[in-house]
């Protein structure tokens, strides 16, 4: 449809400094985070109407998760994500441009679809990001 636009011809790439990044291979899917608001209740005594007023809590960042086809030097370079202390940054270019970047303090990787005769085996990179995953609209 006019207007919509899909990975397929874009990127996802990774940093330990968040300056220089580098391609994450064989991509299969990828969930940019989601920054939840959470509320805090504000009601009174002197409330109207015995409704519950609420105000603005703390925002809780969401998760990223990167999924891959599985090759020795991916994987080797997702485990070394997963032991970097204080993190990795991670971009994500959609075909027309637009970025998303993020910090992932937690990475975790994971390997799937070794239990099964006909199947690719994968890996993932998930956990939990920290501050709010900045959007960079495309040219």
């Amino acid at each position: 449809m006019p207007g919509e636009t899909e990975l397929f011809g874009g990127s996802v790439e990774r940093s330990e400094d968040g300056v220089t990044f580098t391609p994450v291979a064989k991509v299969t899917g990828v969930s940019v985070p989601t920054l939840t608001k959470n509320t805090r209740q504000r009601t009174t005594l002197d409330s109207p109407s015995k409704i519950h007023e609420y105000g603005e809590g703390f925002a809780e960042p969401g998760d990223l998760s990167i999924s891959c086809l599985y090759d020795r030097a991916g994987f080797v370079a997702a485990k070394a994500d997963e032991a970097r202390a204080g993190g990795t940054f991670y971009r994500i270019t959609l075909e027309n441009g637009d970025t998303f970047d993020c910090l992932m303090i937690t990475p975790v990787v994971e390997v799937s679809g070794l239990d099964q005769l006909d199947a690719d085996a994968t890996f993932t990179i998930s956990g939990k990001t920290t501050g709010e995953t900045e959007f960079t609209a495309g040219a």
